[in-house]
């Protein structure tokens, strides 16, 4: 590799990943931290203001600035508010905050993340001459083409203007939602989008345990089929449609369960209602947010995998299960089958349909030697298809060194 860049400039919506506590929180952004850090990359995070006023991570390369918490601040608005608002009002406390950041520490660049980024790095990158790259995590509903079109521009609005804000170069994780076909589709040159895969602690398929051990250190149920499932408890992922499809279980195939739900979110409290109305809340664990070096604990521990996001079941989690070699029950949606292999690594299941979602439970509950067969096959798999977050960071940081080293001055929208 070549030199090394030594100073970017990074806009994040974020303060909720520096909350979840020590070792919780993003994958790709906590592995992304500690891999530029440790290449000597000064990394300048402009983020809200933090809840509880602390800064995010103690390293001697990461330094922090803070803009309004407007999303804090204005969360009480009713969701369809917020969800125009907040894109309306990003720029107007974020772009001058940028700026004279910009101009203290002459970055060799400015990264961005999410569609909130482009209309900051648009105009600022611009004024100053810096090169700009916005990363995004996924497209969500970019790529559904297939809505009908009053659906897809209700879907997808803010994102559609937000890209009219160009920047130097894009990069789009691939979670499945199909983002280099979107992009290219709604105008983006494809030579300026980098789709990178999402890394893997891949030493995970090494980790050897002892489960009924690791069970009894993780606090579950020795003696039961565990289904687990955890992300940020956030409404796409839809986590009431698995409590739905656990409560249509059989009484004898219910009590031989118990559910794990890890992390934490705003649906958390409705969630746990949830499973209380639907009376199986001695069914259900909610661990809160999981710290990321006890996560293939909890895989190894548990028996399936459920995944229900209503926007892809090809995101880390369900990913991560598969390295495990648990087998997945998902709804297929936009690119899960592209992991979530029906028959082979797990079973699939038409998008929505709650009382199919339970049938397929019942089949991998039942079945273990059908478990043991789909985990095998979704290990295999997993060896061959996923990369390290090593390579992965390793190809971001090529992407961005090629923005920084020749980059051309994106035009400014009209």
């Amino acid at each position: 590799m070549t030199e090394s860049i030594r100073n970017v400039i990074i806009l994040s919506i974020w303060d909720d990943i520096w909350s979840l506590g020590e070792g919780s929180g993003v994958a790709d952004e906590l592995h992304f931290i500690e891999n530029l850090s440790r290449m000597g990359t000064r990394l300048h995070f402009l983020i809200p203001e933090p809840l509880h006023g602390k800064n995010p991570i103690d390293d001697e390369n990461v330094f922090y600035y803070t803009y309004p918490n407007i999303f804090r601040s204005l969360d009480w608005l009713p969701g369809v508010i917020k969800r125009f608002l907040w894109p309306a009002l990003f720029p107007l406390v974020v772009n001058g905050r940028l700026e004279r950041l910009a101009s203290q520490v002459k970055p060799e660049l400015i990264l961005g993340f999410t569609y909130y980024a482009f209309n900051p790095l648009n105009r600022v990158g611009r004024r100053l001459g810096i090169p700009t790259v916005v990363k995004l995590f996924g497209v969500m509903y970019l790529d559904r083409f297939d809505f009908p079109r009053i659906k897809y521009l209700w879907k997808s609005l803010e994102q559609l203007v937000s890209l009219k804000f160009r920047v130097d170069h894009y990069i789009i994780l691939n979670d499945g939602t199909r983002g280099k076909m979107a992009l290219t589709k709604l105008g983006i040159p494809e030579e300026k989008i980098s789709f990178l895969p999402n890394g893997m602690d891949v030493e995970w398929a090494n980790v050897e345990v002892d489960r009924a051990a690791t069970r009894e250190r993780l606090g579950l149920a020795r003696d039961r089929v565990i289904v687990i499932t955890y992300s940020r408890l956030v409404k796409s992922k839809r986590i009431e449609l698995l409590l739905r499809a656990v409560a249509m279980l059989d009484r004898v195939i219910l009590d031989r369960i118990a559910l794990v739900i890890g992390g934490d979110g705003p649906e958390m409290d409705f969630l746990k209602k949830e499973a209380a109305r639907l009376g199986i809340a001695d069914k259900v664990t909610f661990t809160g947010a999981i710290k990321h070096d006890d996560v293939v604990y909890y895989l190894k521990a548990s028996d399936i995998f459920a995944a229900t996001n209503e926007l892809t079941n090809m995101s880390l989690p369900p990913c991560e299960a598969i390295l495990c070699g648990v087998p997945v029950v998902a709804f297929d949606v936009s690119g899960t089958s592209e992991v979530v292999q029906d028959g082979k690594t797990g079973l699939l299941v038409e998008n929505g349909n709650v009382e199919e979602f339970s049938k397929k439970l019942t089949v991998l509950i039942e079945d273990e030697e059908l478990r043991k067969t789909l985990g095998k096959n979704a290990a295999e798999f997993a060896r061959g298809y996923f990369v390290s977050w090593e390579r992965r960071i390793e190809m971001e940081v090529d992407v961005l060194k090629m923005v920084a080293r020749g980059h051309e001055q994106p035009k400014a929208s009209e």
